[in-house]
């Protein structure tokens, strides 16, 4: 243990520092607690202070972000593993350099921010520790949004997952502009622990006055939830989570045994469920719940026909995940097209509305960059699907017996996005439904992830949410953010759903506004440096007068 001490004592103090973010940060992520939110930052943008009096300070400071960034994604999102294991079929040794490669590249943005933030503290000789602070938040809270990544990620999730209702707010600055909210607090709370030493009085009163402004805004975001609590219409959405595995899957998709398998697993457990629950109006199954063809001209083939009758049978409408294959047409491979997508199937075998296909889809999943220029790359990795394109966000109505709802359709990694479920609100959506199979990524921390990500885009538009999921987690969030029964992880599970809901429900601010709220922090970033830089002339010159 000694050894392992001192090994730490040879370490300089700021790349401790940089260490210690990596943990605090990674920490603080979904699905840990969350208790350092406010202060992850704090370690990484004091060595940064320190590492700007070096000499190669640049160099010095980059290191010690990546440094921080490869930690917090070695913990946060470890997953990656089991993905290049379960889903790229590759052996430990590859799939742990894939997490490792993974690791040094996926938030070089926050190396980049530290760099830029004492550029300009340079630059413009901002001498103000506090103003050095809200620069490398505020250059932080920037980059984030823009860094090309396989998917968006930021702190303020773990609202949502802590329950704590400063989240409401994100129908107002959406879940990105509740990111830079916790890093602006993140920068004051950096300086008062930084100079509590020399300023212990305003240090402290920093610090309390930081947690007042959480508590407050947390209170008028419980308020916020009291506002959004007043639908009046429901509707008895059901819901099956089949718990397929990954082989039966593969399985199902190359042979057509196999589909009549997993029919059966779904028509069973909505039989028994529809049995004790005959007040439900509507059935929603996960992505690709079916590995197979739903276009109507397959119709009569035997699983198809057996599914048809089943819904004929329930007598209720059926949400489900299919495949949607064009044989006239052939990919830049010579394969049919074919799309992952959604079908809305009612009784007497007739589809109630186009099916949806899905339009974001996850790269080196369901395609290749590039690999329609240059097929070959396909050749190299064999496992990456290859699937038609969805023409956007889509808003379709579906009559149930005594009402007629606009549900938005969402698949899987789309929940991800804040503009596509902005998009749905915009066409008239009351409701919003994202199927998934999150089967690949193991039960640690990624379904949880997930999970929150897309129940978060039910706060920033005020639609119910509902998340179908083949092994887990599925569940239903209100417009209010009152999350319903949620299902426990690799387990077949049912349930009904009453979800309210507004006819017409209006616009919330972040959908028809807020996702400019950058340009916001552009100018508070420009004021902040012109503010510094003045100070500092202003300063100049008195000092030669």
């Amino acid at each position: 243990m000694s050894k392992f001490f001192n090994f730490f004592k040879l370490i300089p103090r700021p790349f401790l520092l940089s260490i210690l973010s990596g943990l605090l940060i990674g920490t603080s992520y979904i699905p840990f607690s969350g208790w350092f939110l406010l202060l992850c930052y704090a370690p990484l943008w004091v060595a940064t202070v320190e590492l700007s009096q070096s000499t190669s300070f640049y160099k010095k400071i980059f290191f010690a972000g990546w440094l921080t960034q490869f930690i917090l994604t070695l913990i946060g999102f470890n997953w990656i593993y089991f993905v290049a294991s379960e889903f790229g079929q590759l052996n430990w040794i590859l799939s742990l350099a894939a997490l490792l490669l993974f690791a040094a590249f996926m938030h070089l943005y926050i190396p980049f921010s530290l760099v830029i933030g004492v550029w300009l503290v340079r630059k413009f000789k901002v001498y103000s520790k506090l103003s050095q602070f809200l620069i490398f938040a505020l250059v932080l809270s920037l980059l984030e949004r823009i860094w090309p990544s396989i998917f968006e990620w930021n702190l303020a999730y773990t609202l949502l997952w802590i329950k704590l209702p400063l989240y409401q707010w994100a129908d107002s600055v959406g879940f990105w502009g509740l990111s830079t909210w916790i890093l602006i607090v993140q920068a004051f709370i950096t300086w008062a622990l930084y100079t509590w030493k020399t300023k212990k009085s305003r240090s402290f009163i920093t610090i309390i006055s930081v947690l007042l402004f959480v508590a407050i805004f947390s209170i008028m975001g419980q308020l916020k939830k009291e506002t959004w609590s007043k639908a009046r219409d429901t509707v008895q959405f059901g819901m099956v989570q089949g718990n397929i595995g990954n082989l039966e899957k593969i399985l199902a998709e190359k042979a057509d045994r196999f589909h009549l398998y997993i029919l059966g697993i779904y028509t069973d457990l909505t039989d028994q469920h529809l049995k004790q629950h005959p007040e439900t109006e509507l059935m929603i199954w996960p992505e690709t719940a079916m590995p197979f063809a739903l276009d109507t001209n397959y119709h009569r083939l035997e699983a198809q026909k057996k599914l048809l009758s089943s819904v004929t049978a329930w007598n209720l409408p059926l949400i489900t995940g299919a495949y949607a294959i064009d044989s006239t047409k052939r990919d830049h491979l010579g394969y049919p097209l074919t799309s992952n997508s959604v079908f809305f199937l009612g009784p007497n075998e007739k589809l109630l509305a186009e099916p949806y296909s899905k339009s974001d889809l996850l790269v080196f999943g369901e395609y290749m960059p590039f690999g329609e220029q240059i097929p070959f790359l396909y050749k190299l990795l064999p496992f990456v699907g290859v699937y038609k394109r969805g023409d956007g966000p889509t808003v379709n109505d579906v009559i149930l017996k005594n009402k007629t709802l606009k549900i938005g359709s969402q698949i899987c990694y789309e929940s991800l996005n804040p503009s596509f479920s902005r998009g749905l609100a915009e066409k008239g959506a009351e409701i919003i439904f994202n199927v998934t199979n999150d089967s690949w990524f193991g039960w640690w921390a990624e379904p949880y992830q997930h999970n929150i990500m897309t129940l978060a885009r039910a706060i920033e538009v005020r639609r119910p949410l509902v998340r179908s999921t083949n092994t887990g987690i599925s569940t239903v969030i209100l417009a209010n953010g009152t999350v319903l029964e949620t299902s426990k992880i690799n387990e077949a599970w049912t349930h009904t759903f009453e979800i309210p809901y507004l006819k017409n429900p209006p616009q919330t601010f972040y959908t028809e506004y807020g996702h400019y709220d950058w340009i916001f922090w552009i100018f508070v970033l420009l004021g902040l440096i012109y503010a510094s830089a003045y100070s500092s002339y202003r300063k100049g010159r008195h000092v030669h007068h």
